[in-house]
């Protein structure tokens, strides 16, 4: 660990924490969550692939080099939105187009198809682009790689060679978004969960692809200054950052650095909306490896499916979309004690109170079930988020009455009629909140 950073001075904190200290719980950390399967070809989700992803078979391996190259080029929240939507697209065209999936050249046969697939309206904003895309791929397969990518990648002494040629010749994959093109030779060179089959190219070559959350923990470890778009918008700067990030990981994995991609982006997961410094860092990887021990699970879960089970629900996100305020549905799974799991309904993107990411949980019927596992995901997740229960109005007086709203459960409850209201006082920094007390209550203002 010679070349590691020795340390980063927060003055502001009045704190030195050294890279040192965190190296073993990063590389903890990185061991625990680095063989999940992606999404896009993980054999327990739905709708289940047409091919293989890891056969031995020859065409079956070319077959499948073709089809996850199309992935990736849709893979763009702006295309498809929620990246279970490429694997939702790629398998209904399969099915729809068969062998044709992999011929046409021209987009008028995917425009088509595209529009008739049953959730288009849940696409990116770009979704228009997407028949030019995949034909882009089609045309590079053939008419560069000769049908076969496994042999033209042959060509190339390194992964980075054949990236510049992807990106230079697939629509949306090169420039700004590049790293897709990094993404798609992840997939392809490295080893399980990864599949291995342009397997000419050493795992010790791959960069890891630059995103907004591996974004973040390169500016958490003091290896760049900035994460936001305009990073991308120079093709050196990303670069260098893409690098330095890499080289910091090859210090840890030196033949396989591209490792750390899949928990780098956990991480960047948890660091949204916090401070990207490396004390944040530490904290974080002490709080997952606590967890770890209590729980036996390594992360918190990051769902892909957002789907509104109840009319409040459908309430809830339709204000909250009428008053612009980002938010996640079920969009993570949280491990508690006892082998118990708790997903939140809505988690604000932006809004935040006391510094702490606001919950909103809508909830018909209380049960003493429903306030152990409150109570536990506020002792180990309390730090973090900001829990607001809400309920019908009558219903709050009658489990209050009855005991089964229990403080050390939850932050806040409030009336779900009135959330408008809420989300409109947590906008403006003005909300407060009810504590409760035997024989009195007392209204507390709290600030975002």
């Amino acid at each position: 660990m010679k070349r590691v950073k020795k340390s980063v001075d927060l003055k502001k904190d009045r704190i030195s924490v050294t890279l040192e200290e965190i190296v073993p719980l990063l590389k903890e950390f990185v061991r625990r969550n680095s063989d999940v399967p992606s999404i896009q070809w993980d054999r327990q989700m739905e709708p289940k692939l047409l091919l293989n992803p890891y056969s031995t078979d020859y065409k079956e391996r070319k077959k499948t080099a073709h089809y996850f190259l199309m992935v990736a080029s849709v893979l763009e929240y702006k295309v498809v939105g929620r990246a279970e939507n490429a694997r939702r697209l790629l398998v209904y065209l399969h099915k729809t187009l068969g062998n044709r999936l992999f011929e046409a050249s021209k987009s008028s046969l995917f425009k088509s198809a595209v529009r008739k697939c049953g959730f288009y309206d849940e696409l990116g904003p770009l979704k228009e682009e997407i028949p030019q895309i995949l034909a882009s791929v089609n045309r590079f397969v053939k008419q560069k790689a000769e049908g076969d990518l496994i042999e033209y990648s042959r060509c190339f002494n390194k992964p980075k060679d054949m990236v510049r040629e992807i990106a230079g010749n697939v629509e949306r994959m090169g420039g700004s978004l590049e790293d897709k093109s990094w993404m798609y030779m992840k997939w392809m060179a490295r080893p399980y969960p990864d599949l291995r089959i342009l397997n000419c190219f050493s795992p010790r070559d791959l960069f890891i692809p630059l995103t907004i959350d591996t974004a973040s923990v390169a500016m958490s470890l003091g290896l760049i200054d900035r994460v936001n778009h305009s990073l991308w918008e120079n093709k050196q700067r990303a670069a260098r950052a893409r690098e330095c990030l890499t080289n910091f990981s090859k210090q840890l994995f030196p033949e396989d650095p591209a490792r750390a991609d899949y928990p780098f982006f956990l991480m960047g997961r948890w660091l949204k909306g916090k401070n990207l410094d490396i004390k944040t860092l530490k904290e974080s990887l002490q709080l997952f490896d606590h967890l770890y021990k209590v729980t036996g699970y390594a992360h918190v879960i990051y769902q892909v499916m957002e789907r509104y089970k109840s009319g409040w629900e459908k309430k809830i996100a339709g204000t909250l979309s009428k008053m612009k305020i980002p938010f996640r549905f079920e969009g993570i799974r949280f491990p508690l004690p006892h082998n118990i799991f708790y997903t939140p309904d809505f988690i604000l993107s932006e809004l935040t109170v006391q510094g702490k990411k606001v919950i909103l949980e809508p909830h018909y019927q209380m049960t003493e079930r429903d306030i152990h596992k409150f109570s536990l995901f506020k002792q180990n997740y309390g730090k973090s988020y900001f829990l607001i229960l809400l309920m019908r109005n009558d219903d709050i007086a009658y489990y209050r009455a009855r005991h089964l709203l229990r403080e050390e459960a939850y932050d806040d409850v409030w009336p779900i009629g009135y959330v408008h209201i809420l989300l409109e006082q947590i906008k403006r920094g003005t909300y407060t909140r009810i504590v409760y007390h035997s024989s009195r209550l007392q209204r507390v203002q709290l600030h975002g």
